[in-house]
């Protein structure tokens, strides 16, 4: 067992929050928020999850967890109305007394965090770190310049992440014929086009994250930017994943869990006439 608080600066020290970025910093969503009523919160049981779905909340209830920390908050903005099935999940987090911890994107920077754990499932060699500028003009690692063994074009690349990570697609915006040279790995959603110019000038053409906006996308296009959004959910996995494992090594006491948040979305292809 560990208190809240315990936890919590455990968590400060393996994901630095000088290494958040876009004000996506981590915090008590639901449960105590002062040190003293975290001090005096014994956690028992945590579960970790990359998003706070209904089946994650419900497994904690069952296994009687009393801390979820998960990478995607249950609401992305302040709420003036909780309806419908949110409420239901915020009902069964109070009822059942169990706090949740946003991690924030400081995990995706952090060493062995989302970025270095997908690195290391889709088998790449870092070269260096991409970084860029935090609020505090420190630097920030969001991101690792990678570059993989075989030579191949951006098809063959494709194939490749997608046989590494066992999903069934990918999007993809640039030419597939092209040849993969270093290619830059960024776990999430956090790629926006100042990022994409860094890359620009950096010379890495290749770009693999979770997800890109569609203004985003038009920016990367016009950079001549090769880029493949590998899908909600995707990049996130392997480091909550390793998330689990570092607190079980750090709390050999503590019961922890990982629950997977599975994919909403499938690409499917299109009925044609002549397919009939």
């Amino acid at each position: 067992m560990a208190s809240l608080l315990e936890l919590l600066k455990y968590i400060d020290i393996i994901s630095p929050r000088n290494y958040e970025i876009l004000g996506k910093e981590g915090y008590v969503e639901v449960g105590p928020e002062t040190v003293r009523e975290q001090k005096k919160t014994t956690i028992n049981r945590v579960l970790i999850t990359v998003y706070p779905s209904s089946k994650a909340i419900a497994k904690a209830s069952q296994d009687k967890a009393n801390l979820i920390i998960t990478y995607y908050p249950m609401f992305n903005a302040p709420t003036r109305k909780i309806v419908g099935l949110d409420l239901v999940r915020l009902r069964l987090l109070v009822k059942n007394y169990i706090s949740m911890y946003v991690i924030g994107s400081s995990w995706v920077a952090a060493k062995d965090g989302l970025t270095d754990a997908l690195s290391d499932v889709l088998d790449l060699n870092v070269l260096r770190e991409f970084t860029v500028k935090g609020a505090g003009e420190n630097l920030i690692p969001i991101g690792r310049i990678c570059r993989i063994d075989q030579d191949m074009n951006h098809s063959g690349f494709i194939n490749y992440v997608s046989s590494k990570l066992g999903i069934e697609s990918v999007s993809f915006t640039g030419v597939v014929d092209d040849e993969v040279g270093e290619v830059m790995l960024c776990a999430g959603d956090l790629l926006n086009g100042q990022l994409l110019s860094k890359c620009v000038q950096e010379e890495v053409k290749t770009i693999v994250t979770g997800h890109l906006f569609p203004e985003d996308k038009l920016k990367a296009h016009t950079f001549g930017l090769n880029i493949i959004e590998l899908g909600q959910f995707i990049t996130e996995t392997p480091g909550m994943r390793r998330l689990k494992s570092v607190l079980s090594i750090e709390y050999p006491d503590l019961k922890i869990e990982f629950v997977e948040t599975e994919p909403i979305t499938q690409t499917l292809r299109t009925y044609q006439a002549d397919m009939a």
